[in-house]
């Protein structure tokens, strides 16, 4: 499917020690492991996520499992969101400016907004350049957007084209500045600025009203299975 592909395309990009067969890609990174099922999972692929990064958190994208079904991943805790995509078609910028981040500082002020914004516990305190490093600046089909409010970093993302579709990821805004319309401005900048892709995303359902008043469809239901790590230094 479309995000599968866009992701396993971002994710290879940003991590080229990553590993990727027909059944899955896995990108160890450090405190987590991050694995993407590229198949329905079997019972030779569940034992060998079990037996991946013993002192690590493991995060599994499993987009065929049903979220009704028994729990697959042993010793894990399961999360449900949908995938969703968004036909080609053109969009106007419109709201709070929003910048495409092209220097390393603004960078860096767009990665805090979506490590604190979202937030993603496992990468705080924010360290500068641990999420996005530099790099993503030169990375071709990378893209990062960020918005100000009355002139202070508010609400990011970043997106990625693989040739095929763009994928949005990391949509976030600061606590503080939310109900102001600055994630519709950063998406709408996005989707303007290809208006002649697919966009593709995961969406937390939070945010789902959001893409689907921008014209996102759910294509199907994605569950995430999170397990602590089993071992300890």
């Amino acid at each position: 499917m479309i995000y599968l592909r866009n992701a396993a395309a971002m994710w290879t990009a940003l991590f080229p020690t990553a590993r990727l067969d027909e059944r899955l890609l896995r990108v160890d990174r450090p405190g987590t492991t991050r694995v993407i099922l590229r198949e329905p999972p079997t019972t030779a692929t569940v034992a060998e996520v079990a037996g991946m990064a013993l002192q690590s958190r493991v995060v599994v994208e499993d987009v065929f499992t049903s979220p009704d079904s028994p729990p697959v991943f042993p010793n894990s805790r399961a999360v449900c969101m949908p995938v969703m995509d968004r036909p080609p078609g053109g969009l106007k910028a419109a709201g709070a400016p929003v910048v495409e981040v092209r220097d390393v500082d603004t960078l860096a002020a767009a990665e805090r907004v979506m490590v604190d914004g979202f937030p993603f516990p496992q990468l705080q305190p924010w360290v500068r350049a641990q999420a996005l490093p530099p790099r993503v600046l030169q990375l071709p089909g990378w893209r990062v957007w960020l918005a100000h409010d009355a002139g202070v970093p508010a609400a990011a993302a970043y997106t990625y084209d693989d040739g095929h579709a763009t994928g949005l990821y990391w949509l976030a805004t600061l606590p503080g500045h939310r109900s102001r319309g600055l994630g519709r401005s950063v998406l709408s900048a996005a989707i303007a600025a290809r208006p002649d892709q697919v966009f593709t995303l995961v969406a937390t359902e939070a945010g789902r009203p959001l893409y689907e008043s921008l014209g996102f469809e759910v294509v199907r239901m994605a569950t995430w299975h999170t397990r602590p790590p089993i071992l300890t230094a």
